[in-house]
């Protein structure tokens, strides 16, 4: 745990134990909105979503862009989890559900001159 966290440690791993104790997503959703306010939620999602842009490679301007961070911020926050979700970092990326992906294949004389994704 970081060293800024010492002063309340048991604090912060009770509510560690209180979300993971969540079964439902509505369950998680009341606990946010009753230990933080609109701001610190909505903090808390651009984050992850400057996570995911790091992780995507994308330029630090592109994160200020849409996420509105500071470049500051973006800086501070790279530098703390490395890149992104990838290994080095210790996280994982949830994983999204996997689409099927369908494949036609172009034959000219029998011969297979392209596939397309689609």
């Amino acid at each position: 745990m970081s060293k800024r966290l010492v002063w309340h440690k048991e604090e912060v791993e009770d509510v560690i134990k209180l979300l993971l104790s969540c079964k439902t997503k509505e369950n998680m959703e009341k606990v946010f909105d009753r230990i933080l306010t609109p701001r610190e939620i909505n903090d808390i999602a651009r984050r992850y979503k400057a996570l995911i842009m790091i992780d995507e490679g994308r330029s630090y301007a592109d994160i200020h862009l849409e996420t509105g961070m500071s470049k500051v911020t973006i800086t501070k926050l790279f530098a703390k989890c490395g890149y992104g979700f990838r290994k080095s970092s210790g996280l994982s990326r949830p994983k999204k559900p996997k689409e099927i992906k369908r494949q036609q294949i172009v034959k000219y004389k029998g011969v297979i001159v392209a596939k397309i994704k689609r």
